[in-house]
């Protein structure tokens, strides 16, 4: 009898023991617990708070978690940086127990043609979103597979800085080097050639627009070149 009750005494104070623990360690853990603040320093369009939650654990090296003692903000903001979609994120632990994310989201400029599809920034990044498939960006198309596209989206950056453009801009391609626009408004082919004289060209182009609209006879033209000095050159098909 006196054995049934020594074990009995043993069995509930270790569970008070092991109760005990385990609440002191959960408090612990809600204390502990990091909340987390989202700040986007543009408006979002590729990013929301639900993707970045999701790609916060995601990329949350194995060893560590949302914790005060154990979160490297060092290797989480590198592991973050390397988002497609991010161009610059810089993450701060507050005294008040919160992660505060602070995110410049990439920007497209123009979409890439390729399957999958993919948007480019001003600087050549390729990133896939699809959400922004019904957005008029340009797209740009090239028969080279092995291409920086650094110098194309300069050029595409400088081509829709042009109000004009910025409106018209259809599509550009590269094919041995040489850049050809097609516009929204006008369905001859233009060969731009390369990436040089670029105001001078957007100039040219705008005066050969608005004079086809002026005069029909300049309608039969189906190419245009802007590649030389000083003059367009039309020619029909």
């Amino acid at each position: 009898m006196k054995l049934n009750k020594s074990i009995l005494f043993f069995v509930l104070s270790s569970l008070i023991f092991i109760g005990s623990y385990w609440f002191s360690q959960y408090e612990y853990g809600k204390k502990n617990k990091l909340s987390v603040n989202i700040n986007y320093l543009n408006p979002p369009l590729l990013l929301n708070d639900s993707l970045v939650n999701k790609l916060l654990t995601q990329n949350l090296p194995v060893k560590f978690s949302l914790q005060k003692d154990s979160l490297d903000l060092n290797i989480l903001e590198k592991k973050m940086n390397k988002i497609p979609e991010v161009e610059n994120m810089e993450i701060f632990l507050l005294p008040q127990g919160v992660i505060s994310f602070y995110i410049t989201e990439r920007k497209p400029l123009f979409k890439f043609d390729s399957t999958p599809s993919f948007y480019s920034d001003a600087n050549g990044v390729l990133f896939n979103f699809n959400n922004i498939d019904s957005l008029p960006y340009p797209e740009f198309k090239t028969t080279s597979s092995t291409i920086s596209l650094e110098n194309s989206a300069l050029l595409i950056k400088n081509l829709i800085a042009d109000p004009f453009l910025s409106e018209e801009l259809k599509s550009v391609g590269l094919n041995d080097n040489q850049y050809q626009l097609k516009l929204k408004s006008f369905d001859f082919k233009i060969t731009f050639g390369s990436a040089v004289r670029i105001k001078e060209k957007i100039k040219k182009l705008k005066v050969f627009c608005a004079f086809q609209k002026l005069q029909d006879s300049l309608s039969r033209y189906k190419k245009i070149n802007l590649s030389y000095n000083n003059q367009v050159v039309a020619s029909t098909p």
